[in-house]
């Protein structure tokens, strides 16, 4: 399935894992070649079943696989192509694909499933969730030293409804709320946050500009599939499955 909206690729990967679909192969192409990309792994892999045609395999022991992908239309080649991320999901069992491809574990610290070099799917022992990855969350950790520590020179102050603000503190925790709401991800930005105001109170002035403080990073709620384009067949969920996807990916939240 091709998806226009990040979140709701990410939120798909995330629930696919909760159901238990832990292989994959994923790879980035041309979005001129999708179509072909997709029509040669629904021919070989059957990845465009129906649903419940797929856990009737599932159940007789036969390796299932579903294409997910996404359009990354921030993002154009030397070509003035727009790639498109993509990744197989597979199912436990036995089966042509596990033949034909070397397929990944997600459950694998050495082969997780990373999307955009920022973020990851892992499991912390309770649910299925994406994070930041090591190095984007060290990324933001050098920015807030860096900002907390500028001289007093290169500081910038403005007004936010008429209170003193320090530019580069609430650009940062601009990017920090505006990250995916995902469980994981919603902990390290109040971590992150955490740091940035003790960081504050450790190198600056107490009768200085603060960091504003803001409403918790918002959960992410239910993204539902749009009406299907040519490669988007899968039927949508009803209610109760979509229930008990979320109790699965998420918890208690």
């Amino acid at each position: 399935m091709l998806y226009e909206n990040t979140l709701t690729f990410m939120q798909r990967l995330q629930f696919a894992a909760a159901r238990g679909n832990y292989y994959y192969i994923n790879g980035e192409i041309d979005l001129s070649k999708f179509e072909r990309l997709a029509r040669k792994f629904a021919t070989i892999y059957g990845t465009e079943l129906p649903r419940k045609t797929k856990y009737k395999r599932r159940h007789s022991g036969e390796a299932t696989a579903t294409l997910y992908a996404v359009r990354r239309t921030s993002i154009v080649n030397l070509d003035g192509e727009i790639p498109v991320y993509w990744v197989l999901i597979v199912s436990s069992g036995y089966g042509r694909i596990n033949e034909r491809e070397q397929l990944k574990d997600l459950r694998s610290r050495d082969s997780r499933l990373t999307f955009s070099s920022k973020y990851e799917l892992v499991h912390d022992g309770k649910t299925w969730s994406w994070k930041m990855t090591s190095s984007m969350f060290q990324k933001y950790q050098d920015r807030i030293h860096s900002i907390a520590s500028l001289p007093v020179n290169r500081r910038k102050i403005i007004e936010i409804d008429g209170i003193r603000c320090d530019y580069h503190a609430e650009k940062l925790q601009d990017q920090l709320y505006g990250e995916p709401g995902f469980r994981l991800i919603r902990r390290q930005v109040g971590w992150l946050v955490s740091q940035l105001r003790g960081e504050w109170g450790r190198l600056r002035p107490l009768n200085g500009p603060q960091p504003s403080k803001r409403t918790y990073l918002p959960y992410i709620q239910f993204f539902p599939n749009k009406p299907p384009r040519q490669f988007e067949n899968e039927p949508e969920m009803t209610n109760e499955e979509r229930r008990a996807l979320f109790r699965a990916a998420f918890g208690d939240g």
